[in-house]
């Protein structure tokens, strides 16, 4: 069944060079505007925090789960399939869970403990880069739905040690 999932979004790679264009924007480069966006915003609501626990709640997501995960579990990519179409570069690391969705819905699930507004906007920009990832053909769906269960395990512990600190 996910092997069907991402054939069925994968075999729109390589028809109209604007929806590509658009999910090589959000496979590589929307994290980088989230981010962006989220540091001048927490610059303007003068909230250090605001931008730092949920950068934090990413990267323990993508950086500490799953590199554990990585340790245990070695998942090849979709682009080592004949048939595949790649349109970004692929990672070297294993494909399950996907870093990318690790770090962008666990900075979205801990934006809630802030503005729930904001954190569905994040949660929309992260579904894209997820669904980027899989179009582009370096990603399974089920990576990216890995991605989210780190992102939101993330969130949680990190909620938890700052409250507790505090």
């Amino acid at each position: 069944m996910i092997f069907s999932v991402f054939r069925n979004i994968n075999r729109f790679a390589n028809k109209s060079k604007i929806l590509d264009a658009f999910a090589i924007f959000c496979a590589k480069y929307l994290l980088y505007l989230m981010l962006l966006s989220l540091f001048f915003i927490a610059v303007t609501f003068h909230s250090r925090g605001m931008f730092f626990y949920p950068l934090v709640s990413g990267l323990s997501g993508a950086f500490i789960i799953n590199t554990a995960i990585y340790y245990f579990y070695k998942k090849h990519r979709p682009a080592e399939l004949k048939g595949t179409k790649t349109l970004i570069s692929v990672p070297e690391n294993p494909s399950f869970p996907s870093r990318h969705a690790a770090l962008t819905f666990g900075v979205s699930f801990y934006l809630f403990f802030y503005s729930t507004y904001l954190a569905v906007i994040f949660l929309v920009c992260s579904c894209f880069v997820g669904l980027a990832r899989v179009f582009c053909g370096v990603h399974w769906f089920s990576d990216i739905l890995g991605g989210i269960v780190s992102g939101l395990v993330s969130a949680i512990i990190i909620y938890n040690l700052v409250n507790l600190i505090r």
